[in-house]
């Protein structure tokens, strides 16, 4: 059991939010395990939802994220649960992203949250950073490449 969730069932969304192809419109993030290398951290994936709203429930479902099913520390799980109780979809952004890093830090981090469409086309140095590394260039990325790089991100950080 995690947090009063069947491990099964947390596997089993993580591994949804993974796996789910991104459309333009769809809101995600990329967090990696903050825990040190020697203990396996550093490794990350992408999830991703419809809407922001399922982004949010998400977070507020699993204050923990994937990696830390091993995590023993039930003080840092409930001020992440705290934290998280007081966001809503209209309130979540970078701030609040950066407030919960601080709570979760050493266990899990959150590098990047947006639309997809951000990725594909915005100035933010993770956005240009990973075009760079799947075409070479920064430059925005045209229709025809978006299965091709939605596919891509689905390995990334693993």
């Amino acid at each position: 059991m995690y947090a009063g969730v069947k491990v099964e069932v947390l596997e089993t969304e993580f591994e949804q939010s993974f796996e789910r192809e991104p459309s333009s419109y769809s809101w995600g993030f990329f967090a990696y395990d903050d825990t040190p290398g020697s203990a396996g951290g550093g490794a990350g994936n992408f999830s991703w939802f419809d809407k922001k709203e399922d982004l949010v429930l998400f977070l507020q479902k699993f204050p923990l994220l994937a990696h830390s099913l091993g995590t023993t520390d039930a003080e840092l799980f409930e001020k992440a649960k705290g934290f998280l109780s007081t966001v809503t979809a209209e309130s979540f952004d970078q701030k609040k992203v950066d407030e919960l890093n601080q709570i979760i830090s050493g266990v899990e981090q959150i590098q990047w949250f947006g639309q997809f469409s951000d990725l594909l086309s915005g100035e933010t140095e993770f956005a240009q950073g990973l075009r760079k590394f799947f075409s070479s260039s920064t430059n925005h990325l045209s229709k025809i490449q978006i299965p091709e790089f939605a596919e891509f991100l689905r390995n990334w950080g693993r």
